[in-house]
């Protein structure tokens, strides 16, 4: 592992344990087991350390989950279809998790300091260039009436906030992934939100709700 990757997961320990503000940058040395000014060498200031280690884990989640998103097969018709968009959609959510499962602590760290008004904006800005496909999925996926017609940023927060939910939920009880069939199940409460309803879809659904209450 090379100095700059050490001092990246020294740090990334420290700021979940720590927070940022309580978390000098020669705590970060000690641990990493490199002087003080081998890390201002690498990195500036902590600013740029903790905006270098949110792309970097960024950067490995882009290189797992979008990489199945193929930018070429989005655009081709013979794969815009209803079975193409559940398919790639599956692979990123199944995909998400299972990083999770095995990454943590680069989870943890996402969930605290993805809003962090230390992470710089050109960092953020790389992020959201590198998960255009993401985006590109639900825009065609509603194209073809299979995700409601929705703001497509709001369908996208919805998908990822049930992702990091049951990422967290599964990190406290990690056996339930073992079940085949409760992966399916908490796949479907997460596709089924994103789900284009029809008037009578609804409807039909509200007056069978409506007779088993009489």
């Amino acid at each position: 592992m090379s100095k700059r990757d050490t001092i990246l997961e020294a740090a990334l320990e420290l700021f979940i344990k720590q927070g940022f503000e309580k978390t000098p940058t020669s705590a970060i040395s000690k641990t990493a087991g490199v002087a003080t000014g081998t890390l201002f060498h690498h990195f500036k200031t902590k600013e740029d350390l903790i905006s270098a280690l949110y792309l970097d884990i960024k950067l490995n989640l882009q290189d797992l989950l979008i990489t199945s998103i193929n930018q070429e097969a989005l655009t081709s018709p013979d794969n815009m279809n209803g079975d193409f968009i559940k398919d790639t959609f599956h692979k990123v959510w199944f995909s998400m998790i299972s990083w999770t499962l095995a990454n943590p602590c680069k989870f943890k760290f996402l969930t605290q300091f993805s809003d962090s008004a230390h992470i710089n904006t050109e960092t953020r800005e790389r992020v959201e260039n590198a998960f255009s496909e993401w985006t590109t999925l639900f825009e065609k996926g509603q194209a073809l009436g299979i995700f409601s017609h929705m703001p497509s940023d709001l369908l996208v927060s919805l998908a990822t906030n049930h992702m990091f939910t049951s990422c967290e939920y599964l990190l406290n009880n990690p056996d339930l992934w073992k079940s085949e069939s409760f992966q399916m199940a908490l796949f479907h409460s997460c596709w089924v939100q994103l789900n284009q309803h029809t008037p009578s879809k609804l409807n039909s659904t509200i007056d069978k709700q409506q007779e088993a209450k009489q």
